[in-house]
């Protein structure tokens, strides 16, 4: 048993998804809500094959379980081990190859990422979709959306990000390199906690997932904070909300249970900023979906006066 398991997909980065208690708990109340009976399912990303196994004993009729890697065969192991076989047909084929001889009632995946978008599977699902998904169909997440907030921690500015070359390392000068690396754009996927918020968190983006487009993961424009306290801006938070089924949202902020997703964080140049006084951010993020690309990013630009720095989210 263990040796026709072992060659087949990345087992730990399964157990880090299915175990995130929060993530899983939410996409299970979903389908239950969600799925009705005499519903086909098609599951793009299917993984281990534990949401497939959800939609069948919630009641769908059948279950498409797509995905290209090897974990399929993990997939189809475990389906037969849970007496879901009859149910539930397992492909290993690209998602957005695949034309079934049957419309799906309903699309569930698992495609989110950091920022959302980063994980580079949405193409796919969209493809899907578009190739399967009935008229009347519904899909899983519903909606989608992205937040950022500015933020005052310099604990994580200094411990985690450019700040620690503010302190000489045995009496050696390195504060040149704080100003390299914040140009060098790398953002960090770790808990923020919440009173680091200097501003409640606005969306930036929000999509549709029956009606998006790949051209649709893009935003150009200005928000304005209104910071609740006086403190210093040293970076910004990003996070999303997925509406899985009409009383059921994920939600990966700080101020949500922690998850694997955590917060995506952005060191920024430090300035003052005072209480009630407003702040204004010029925003781009756009996703790269370069084909030639195996993993896929989120490019984000942020700038506040004459200081712009730009990442790159993967």
């Amino acid at each position: 048993m263990d040796n026709y398991l072992k060659p087949y997909g990345d087992i730990e980065l399964q157990r880090r998804m299915v175990s995130d208690r929060y993530r899983t708990d939410a996409f299970a109340a979903a389908i239950r809500e969600c799925v009705q009976p005499g519903d086909r399912v098609m599951d793009v990303g299917t993984g281990t094959g534990i949401l497939a196994m959800l939609a069948a004993r919630a009641g769908a009729e059948s279950v498409c379980a797509v995905d290209i890697t090897d974990i399929a065969e993990v997939a189809k192991y475990l389906i037969e081990v849970n007496d879901l076989s009859g149910r539930i047909q397992v492909l290993q084929e690209a998602a957005d190859e695949v034309h079934l001889d049957h419309e799906v009632d309903l699309i569930v995946s698992e495609w989110l990422g950091h920022a959302a978008f980063a994980e580079g599977m949405l193409h796919a699902v969209l493809q899907a979709r578009r190739n399967n998904l009935a008229a009347t169909g519904r899909m899983m997440p519903s909606h989608v959306r992205v937040l950022l907030a500015p933020l005052d921690d310099p604990i994580l500015y200094r411990n985690e990000g450019p700040g620690f070359w503010r302190t000489p390392v045995h009496g050696i000068d390195l504060s040149a390199l704080q100003d390299v690396e914040l140009a060098q754009g790398r953002p960090l996927q770790i808990r923020i906690e919440p009173a680091a918020l200097l501003a409640p968190g606005q969306i930036l983006l929000e999509l549709d997932l029956l009606t998006t487009n790949m051209e649709d993961i893009c935003f150009e424009g200005q928000f304005s904070f209104l910071p609740n306290r006086d403190g210093v801006l040293n970076g910004f938070g990003l996070w999303f909300e997925a509406q899985l089924s009409p009383s059921i949202e994920l939600d990966t902020g700080p101020h949500s249970p922690e998850t694997h997703w955590s917060q995506t964080y952005v060191a920024f140049k430090p300035q003052s900023i005072r209480a009630g006084e407003q702040l204004d951010v010029n925003v781009r993020f756009a996703y790269d979906s370069n084909p030639i690309d195996v993993q896929r990013a989120v490019d984000l630009s942020l700038a506040i006066a004459d200081t712009e720095l730009n990442y790159s989210i993967d």
